[in-house]
């Protein structure tokens, strides 16, 4: 029998009242606990066993912060060597950004991290959490997937592939420039060939040297992730040096990091004095991602002239990484105390699968 660990971190399925606000953990397990088959700490007819535990406090995932993120891959380092898999229960507004900062945190994975939540509490009568739960504990359960996976609607994505995609709709995350990498249906559907290797053994987390070291290193992470700042500014017709320098130059703690949301493919403003702001950011160690704003595809920063802008500023190609992922990925390299050159060759380096370089014309 496969054991889980489900982490509650908040988020709507585990919210009741008006307006809607998280349960506490232990009113969360109470409430699983009489739903259809999942009581007495069992998924019926599937022969797994799960356990509920929670963060110290439930948030709206609109709250949570990178310092969070290390938190929650802490509590799930700290019982790695007990359970078979791993569930985190997470609210939708920002499940992609957690989804892909645990994907970059958990170097060495070889067990499932399924990531889900839902669009309608558990509490209500019609909801989906039930169906997101209990697929959740499917998929860490039974996919052998060794990769921090996003569950929703019957399909399993990459973690740091998805995107939530409609703020209404049950259906509501896809993976725009990657496969789903498992669906339940009547019944379960891995694409194996599109799953990441496991690790070799003496760099996977179930060596207990390596998981230790992990531990030790998100406890520097703990304290780096508030020593710098990684904003995101969407590009917009008009935007003008100002703005970049109010960002760059006005944002405390200091910013290492800035994700473009370019048009296109990677195009923006030929603006001089805007593309001077963005040049003087690079030239004081910011490190300027180029993403689309634009849902699929890639950026192709050399097609255009507007694009080219950008590369000469000093920005570098996100390919067809999410804005999520870019975030995510600059954040946990800027928290290793990398210099602003080395994290550019990471950022275009696939490190977990969230990027397909060839992709690029």
């Amino acid at each position: 029998m496969k054991s889980i660990y489900v982490l509650y971190t908040g988020g709507t399925i585990g919210s009741a009242g008006d307006p809607l606000a998280p349960m506490s953990t232990a009113q969360f397990r109470a409430l699983v606990n009489q739903m259809p088959g999942l009581s007495d700490g069992l998924v019926q007819g599937e022969q797994i066993r799960y356990v509920i535990d929670g963060t110290p406090q439930p948030l709206d995932s609109s709250n949570m912060t990178p310092s969070d993120w290390v938190a929650i891959a802490q509590q799930l380092a700290g019982v790695y060597a007990d359970y078979d898999g791993f569930v985190v229960l997470h609210g939708t507004d920002t499940m992609g950004y957690t989804a892909s900062a645990l994907s970059f945190l958990f170097q060495g994975l070889d067990k499932t991290v399924v990531i889900t939540g839902s669009q309608l509490p558990l509490s209500y009568t019609v909801n989906d959490a039930l169906a997101n739960l209990s697929g959740a504990l499917v998929m860490a359960a039974k996919t052998g997937i060794p990769e921090v996976t996003l569950y929703f609607d019957f399909l399993l994505f990459r973690g740091n592939r998805a995107v939530k995609v409609n703020a209404n709709a049950v259906h509501a995350f896809d993976s725009p420039n990657f496969p789903a990498l498992a669906a339940l249906g009547t019944q379960l559907t891995v694409q194996t060939a599109l799953a990441l290797p496991p690790p070799p053994a003496a760099q996977a987390l179930s060596s207990p040297g390596r998981l230790q070291a992990l531990k030790e290193q998100l406890q520097r992470f703990s304290a780096a992730v508030t020593e710098f700042s990684v904003p995101i500014m969407s590009l917009y017709p008009g935007i003008n040096a100002s703005t970049v320098e109010a960002i760059v130059n006005g944002t405390r703690p200091p910013v290492s990091g800035l994700v473009l949301l370019a048009f296109g493919a990677g195009n923006g403003p030929s603006n001089p004095a805007f593309l001077g702001a963005l040049s003087r950011a690079n030239a004081g160690g910011v490190v300027l991602m180029d993403n689309t704003q634009v849902l699929a595809g890639t950026v192709s920063i050399d097609a255009y002239a507007t694009g080219e802008g950008l590369a000469k500023a000093g920005a570098i190609s996100a390919y067809d990484m999410t804005p999520e992922a870019s975030l995510a990925k600059l954040i946990y390299l800027r928290a290793q105390g990398l210099a602003p050159a080395e994290i550019k060759v990471q950022m275009v380096s696939d490190l977990r699968g969230e990027i397909t370089l060839e992709s690029q014309p």
